[in-house]
C-alpha cells in the first residue's frame, strides 16, 4: 500500500470523514486529499508535505517514521519555485514627495486662538458654579412609614447532575454532547484531561476507544473499547 492508501484505510477504519479529520489535526480539507491521492504537487512546498504527514499520521495511530521514510524515497513531487522577477531600476515608477504641512503658520494661528479665548475670560469676569439646594420634602402629618421593601430572592440554576471527565493515554479524536448539544470536537494529546457537565445526557464519540479513561461524578468506568474501536457511549440522569 501506498503512503495515500494507508492513510485514507486508517481514516476510513476508524469511520472519520475529511471534514473530521480536518477539525481534528487543523489541516485543510484539499491538503488532506492531496496526502490520501498522494497528490503532492498541490502542497506549498515539501516542508509543508513532511509536517502535514507527520500530523495526519501520528493523528490516525500510524507510524510516522516509516511513512516519512517512504516520502523521503519517492523521487520529487513538488516543483522548485520559480524566483520572482523583480523590475529593474529603470522600471520603477518614481513616487511623488509628499507636500510639507505649513506647520508653523498653523502654530500661530492656535497660539491666537488661545490668547484671545484668555482675554475673553478675563473680560467676563471671575465666574462659580453655585449649588442648587433641593427642599426638603413635605411631611403629611398622621401618614403611617410604610415598612422597607425587601427583593425577592432569585433561585439559583439548579447544579449540573452529571459531570463527564476524560483522560487521554494516546493522541485520540472525540465528540462531546450535553443535553444533545455539541460542546466539544477535537484532538486530545496523551496526558490531556477535560472534563464536562450536563443537567439530563451526556454523550461521548471516539475513533479509538482503547485510548480513553472516563470517571462519570467521580467514579471510574470500564474500558470504553479496543485500541482502534469507534464507541459512542450515552450516560443519562
Amino acid at each position: 500500500m501506498g503512503i495515500g492508501e494507508q492513510l485514507r484505510a486508517a481514516r476510513e477504519a476508524r469511520g472519520i470523514s475529511l471534514e473530521e479529520a480536518a477539525a481534528g489535526t487543523r489541516i485543510k480539507r484539499l491538503y488532506l486529499e492531496a496526502l490520501e491521492n498522494e497528490a503532492f504537487s498541490l502542497l506549498p512546498s515539501s516542508a509543508h508535505v513532511r509536517g502535514f504527514l507527520r500530523r495526519y499520521a501520528r493523528w490516525l495511530g500510524l507510524d510516522e517514521a516509516v511513512l516519512l521514510a517512504e516520502w523521503d524515497g519517492m523521487p520529487a513531487a513538488i516543483p522548485p519555485t520559480q524566483p520572482s522577477r523583480m523590475p529593474s531600476m529603470f522600471e520603477l515608477t518614481r513616487i511623488p514627495a509628499r507636500p510639507a504641512l505649513p506647520w508653523r503658520p498653523l502654530v500661530m494661528i492656535g497660539l491666537a486662538i488661545l490668547l484671545l479665548a484668555g482675554v475673553f475670560g478675563l473680560a467676563r469676569g471671575p465666574w462659580r458654579v453655585r449649588s442648587l439646594g433641593l427642599p426638603p420634602a413635605p411631611t403629611v402629618p398622621g401618614a403611617a412609614s410604610l415598612p422597607p421593601t425587601t427583593s425577592t430572592p432569585v433561585s439559583a440554576a439548579p447544579a449540573p447532575a452529571l459531570r463527564l471527565e476524560v483522560e487521554a493515554s494516546e493522541h485520540v479524536w472525540i465528540r462531546i454532547r450535553a443535553d444533545d448539544q455539541v460542546v466539544y470536537q477535537g484532538l486530545l494529546r496523551p496526558g490531556e484531561t477535560r472534563t464536562w457537565e450536563a443537567r439530563s445526557s451526556l454523550q461521548l464519540e471516539t475513533g479509538n476507544a482503547a485510548a480513553l479513561q472516563v470517571r462519570i461524578n467521580g467514579r471510574p468506568e470500564s474500558p470504553l473499547g479496543g485500541r482502534g474501536e469507534i464507541v459512542r457511549r450515552t450516560w443519562s440522569r
